[in-house]
């Protein structure tokens, strides 16, 4: 796996317009540090804007801009024509966290003890207590410190969680960014469409209605023979019963898989989508990139 990524620095006007334009951020996943001056006491003339893209899988002969002329990428070739365009470049890794992690930090991931000597060298879920130390030092909060408004739209896959999966030890504001919307984990296979997906998630949202109506059938037929008002035979009441246990087990195992925890979507600390439509994440993250940079 290749990391590519694109750096610009004072890309100019022309070139930041540019960058707001769907078609830069056809590959998913991908992340997007966007940073913005802002008026703020202390900061005196006007800074450049700096947007920085990474994006997964993608090579570095996959551009135009790097001499590839099947695949047409039009406007990330002007954000090179119009901006800087290096050639001379290495990734610190080939998989996900600790590529980001030196990505952030301009350190090696080994330094941060963002990898591992094991088969899996990425963090693999939301539940695991793990993530970039905080005590690491990023440019985003570096440029904060100059004046900057700093956004990040898109993967962060660094960790969120430490002792609850609501305590956001590891969320992007605690590593100096203003704002977050995307991917808080990476685009798993299981977060992609499939065509027994639709009706699992049909299922398990329908789950908790039968398991109550059931339930609740079950508790007025028993009250109703112990009442001797119906007669009815306790092994149908048993029956019942045992339904309504299988039907919470299955109900408490769709909360259980990868789909429900894992493929969501974060602003801010608000899950906005869960699971998350990967088909149609990357639209959503542009307009969300387009309106940070319109502020």
């Amino acid at each position: 796996m290749m990391k590519l990524r694109d750096r610009v620095l004072n890309p100019g006007p022309r070139a930041r317009q540019a960058c707001t334009l769907g078609s830069l951020f056809t590959s998913l996943p991908w992340l997007c540090v966007l940073l913005n001056t802002c008026p703020s006491q202390g900061v005196t003339g006007k800074k450049p804007n700096v947007v920085l893209i990474m994006v997964d899988d993608l090579g570095i002969g996959d551009l135009g801009c790097y001499g590839n002329d099947t695949m047409r990428t039009p406007h990330i070739d002007r954000l090179a024509r119009e901006g800087v365009r290096l050639t001379q470049h290495i990734s610190a890794a080939s998989m996900c966290t600790p590529s980001r992690s030196a990505f952030l930090t301009g350190r090696y991931p080994i330094r941060s003890g963002m990898v591992s000597n094991k088969i899996s060298r990425v963090i693999r879920s939301l539940g695991a207590s793990a993530g970039l130390p905080p005590n690491e030092t990023t440019f985003a909060a570096l440029l904060k410190k100059q004046g900057y408004s700093t956004g990040l739209i898109g993967k962060w896959h660094q960790g969120l969680n430490c002792q609850s999966r609501s305590d956001h030890c590891h969320h992007p504001y605690n590593y100096g960014f203003d704002y977050f919307y995307g991917m808080p984990s990476t685009l798993e296979d299981s977060c992609w469409p499939d065509p027994s997906r639709n009706m699992e998630l049909a299922i398990s949202s329908r789950l908790w209605l039968c398991v109550q109506l059931v339930a609740l059938a079950a508790l007025t037929v028993t009250l109703g023979k112990l009442s001797r008002w119906i007669a009815v035979s306790w092994s149908l009441i048993l029956s019942m019963i045992l339904f309504v246990f299988l039907l919470g087990y299955f109900l408490f195992s769709s909360y259980t898989s990868q789909l429900y925890w894992d493929c969501l979507l974060l602003r801010e600390h608000e899950i906005t989508e869960q699971p998350m439509k990967a088909e149609r994440a990357g639209s959503i993250m542009v307009r969300e990139a387009v309106s940070f940079l319109e502020r």
